[in-house]
C-alpha cells in the first residue's frame, strides 16, 4: 500500500502538514485564521485502517508527532487529546525549539534576572473575527477570556507624514458573553445630534468596510498627507475586487496571488494620498511587506479578515500579560494532564522514513560530537512557519518526495525585531487616557498626549525618513495601560516602592532586515528614534532606560509575497 499524505489547514498556520505510515490516516478539520469558527474539538477524529471499532482496538496506539509549539501545534494538540479522552488510542509528542514549549512566536518567557521580568517576542491582538481562538480560550481550564483579555480597543495610525486617523471601536458590546456576536453599532439619541453622532448614524446604514472611515477621525491638521474626502471615494474603486475575491475559492486565490498588491490598488484607482496614508501603513504590518512584494490575494484576504466579514472586524482585544504565562501555560497543563508530551528545545533537524514504514524525527545536538535524539512515529505534523517548513524539507527526503513540498524552498519569511523599554518613571502619572485595561501611565507627559486615544500606535514605512525604516513597519504599546503587572494601580494596590517602578513601552518592528545584525545597543537606539519621529516627542535619553531586552526572529514569520500561496500546500 502506498504511503498517505495530506494537507491540514489549522487554524493559526497558513499551513500544515501531516505524513502518516500505510496503517493509519487522520481526518482533520480545514480551517484557517481569517475563517476559524465554529467548536474546533469536535472535528478531528483518528481513525485505524482496520474495519471496525473491534479490529481498532486490536492495533497498536497511533504515535503523532506535532512539530511546533504555537497555536497551530497546540490547537491540533487540544483537538486529538479531546477526542481521545476515553478511548485512549493516540500518543502524542508535542516538539518546539523553544525551551518553554509555550506559544512558540506568540510565546514569552522570564528573563531570568533578579526582577524576572517577562519579555514576548512581540506582542499579538484578538480581533473581533478570531473566533476559534476565542473558542479555544473559553475551553481551557484556568483562563477567563474576560479576565485575560482587555476590552476591545482603539488603534492610531501613523504614516511618514504623522498622525493619520484613530480607528474607533466600532461595534458596542451589549454585555453578553459572546465574543463571536454581531451586535450593532450605538446608534445617537435625538438629543446628541452632533457630528459624530450623524457619523455614527450614516455609519450604521453602510455595509462594511466603508462604516470606519466614516467613523474615523481622521487628522486635518497635518501640513502633508491629509485624506479629503475624494481619497476616500477612491477606495470604491477596490469593491469589484472584494465582490470577486472569495476567502475559501482557491480559484479565486489562483487569480490574485499571482499578481502584486501595488497593481491592484492602481487598477483601482486608489489615489496617492489614501494609499501612503492608509493602504500602505496598513500593509506594512498586518501582512508585513510593501504593496509591491505582498500578493493581491494576501492583501484581499487581510481586507476580508479586518474589515469585510463583519461590522467591527477591526476591533481588537489585547492581553494584559505575557500570551504564554496567560493562555498558554495552563493550556500546557491542560494537555499534560491528557497525557500528551510536550518537549521544549526541541529543535527538529530531519524527518526521514525507515523500513518499518513509520518515520523517525530526528532532533538537533548541542554539538556535531553528541548522538542526537530520535523519536519513531505513525504521524507527523508540521506545524511550524513557511521557512522553517522549507528547512525541513530540503533535509528530509520523506518531506522533499512529497508533491506538496516541491516549492517549499520559494517560500520566505518576514524578520521581526521587539524591543522591549523599561523606564525610569516621569515626574507625574497621565490619567484618563483611552483604550487599554489601564488608563493612567508614567511615560512622558508628551509621548501620552500623543498616544491619548489608545495605547497601541500602529505606524507605517519611512517614518522620520529613517533609512533603517525605509520598508519597515511598527508597533508602539504603553504596556503600562495593557499589562497588569506594570499598571499604575497595580504599584498602588501592592505598595510598590517609588524606585522600583518602572514605565514600560514596547517595539515591535516588521520587515526588519536593514538593522537585525545591529548590536542591541543600536537597536534601542533606533527605537527610540522610531517612537520620537511617529510620535513627534522628545527623543527618550538612554539614561532614563533602566533595563530593555532585544529579540530578534529571523525570517520566522510566513512572508505572503506574490505567488507564495501557489508554492504553498
Amino acid at each position: 500500500m502506498r504511503d498517505h499524505h495530506r494537507l491540514i489547514l489549522l487554524p493559526f498556520a497558513v499551513s500544515s502538514l501531516l505524513l502518516l505510515s500505510e496503517h493509519f490516516f487522520i481526518s482533520a478539520f480545514t480551517s484557517t485564521a481569517s475563517c476559524a469558527a465554529g467548536n474546533h474539538r469536535h472535528n478531528t477524529k483518528v481513525f485505524s485502517s482496520a474495519s471496525t471499532a473491534d479490529d481498532f482496538k486490536t492495533n497498536e496506539k497511533l504515535r503523532i508527532v506535532v512539530v511546533g509549539g504555537g497555536w497551530a501545534g497546540y490547537s491540533f494538540a487540544e483537538s486529538i487529546s479531546y477526542n481521545n479522552i476515553e478511548e485512549k488510542h493516540v500518543d502524542i509528542i508535542l516538539l518546539d525549539a523553544a525551551k518553554q514549549a509555550k506559544g512558540g512566536l506568540a510565546g514569552g518567557f522570564r528573563d531570568g534576572s533578579s526582577n524576572n521580568r517577562p519579555v514576548e517576542a512581540g506582542i499579538h491582538g484578538f480581533w473581533r473575527e478570531y473566533k476559534n481562538t476565542f473558542d479555544i480560550m473559553n475551553q481551557i481550564e484556568g483562563v477567563a477570556v474576560d479576565e485575560v483579555l482587555g476590552e476591545y480597543t482603539p488603534s492610531v495610525l501613523f504614516s511618514k507624514n504623522g498622525k493619520v486617523a484613530v480607528a474607533p471601536v466600532l461595534v458596542q458590546d451589549d454585555g453578553s458573553k459572546d465574543n463571536n456576536n454581531n451586535s450593532s453599532m450605538k446608534l445617537p439619541k435625538l438629543t446628541e445630534l452632533n457630528e459624530q453622532a450623524i457619523r455614527r448614524l450614516i455609519a450604521a446604514n453602510l455595509p462594511p468596510p466603508l462604516d470606519l472611515p466614516v467613523l474615523a477621525e481622521l487628522n486635518g491638521s497635518k501640513t502633508k498627507g491629509v485624506i479629503q474626502p475624494t481619497d476616500l471615494l477612491s477606495g470604491l474603486g477596490l469593491l469589484g475586487a472584494w465582490a470577486d475575491f472569495e476567502q475559501e475559492s482557491p480559484s479565486s486565490w489562483k487569480r490574485y496571488d499571482s499578481q502584486p498588491a501595488s497593481l491592484l490598488f492602481e487598477k483601482a484607482g486608489v489615489t496617492d494620498t489614501l494609499f501612503e496614508e492608509l493602504v500602505s501603513p496598513l500593509l506594512h504590518v498586518l501582512p508585513m511587506c510593501p504593496a509591491y512584494d505582498c500578493s493581491a490575494a494576501a492583501a484581499l484576504s487581510c481586507f476580508h479578515v479586518f474589515a469585510l466579514q463583519s461590522r467591527g472586524a477591526f476591533d481588537a482585544r489585547w492581553c494584559k500579560g505575557s500570551i504564554s504565562e496567560k493562555i498558554f501555560e495552563p493550556w500546557q497543563d491542560q494537555l499534560v494532564k491528557r497525557n500528551v508530551s510536550i518537549r521544549g528545545g526541541a529543535r527538529v533537524s530531519s524527518i526521514e522514513k525507515n523500513e518499518s514504514g513509520k518515520y523517525t524525527v530526528s532532533l538537533d545536538t548541542a554539538s556535531e560530537d553528541e548522538v542526537g535524539d530520535t523519536i519513531e512515529c505513525d504521524a507527523v505534523v508540521l506545524a511550524v512557519g513557511a521557512t522553517a517548513a522549507g528547512r525541513l524539507a530540503a533535509s528530509s527526503p520523506a518531506l522533499s518526495s512529497l508533491p506538496a513540498t516541491k516549492d517549499f524552498d520559494k517560500l520566505r519569511g518576514v524578520t521581526c525585531v521587539a524591543v522591549r523599554l523599561f523606564l525610569r518613571p516621569s515626574g507625574s502619572i497621565s490619567s484618563n487616557l483611552r483604550g487599554g485595561a489601564h488608563s493612567k501611565s508614567q511615560l512622558p507627559s508628551d509621548m501620552t498626549n500623543a498616544m491619548v486615544d489608545s495605547p497601541i500606535a500602529v505606524c507605517g514605512a519611512g517614518i522620520g525618513n529613517i533609512e533603517e525604516l525605509g520598508e519597515a513597519g511598527f508597533c508602539i504599546y504603553d504596556l503600562q495601560r495593557m499589562h497588569d503587572e506594570w499598571s499604575a494601580n497595580y504599584y498602588d494596590s501592592n505598595n510598590v516602592p517609588a524606585e522600583e517602578q518602572l514605565a514600560v513601552i514596547e517595539v515591535d518592528f516588521f520587515r526588519a532586515d536593514k538593522f537585525v545584525d545591529l548590536d542591541d545597543d543600536g537597536i534601542v537606539d533606533l527605537a527610540l528614534r522610531a517612537i520620537s519621529k511617529a510620535l513627534g516627542t522628545t527623543k527618550i535619553d538612554q539614561s532614563d532606560i533602566v533595563f530593555n531586552t532585544v529579540l530578534r526572529a529571523r525570517n520566522a514569520v510566513s512572508h505572503f509575497a506574490p505567488s507564495s500561496a501557489f508554492y504553498s500546500p
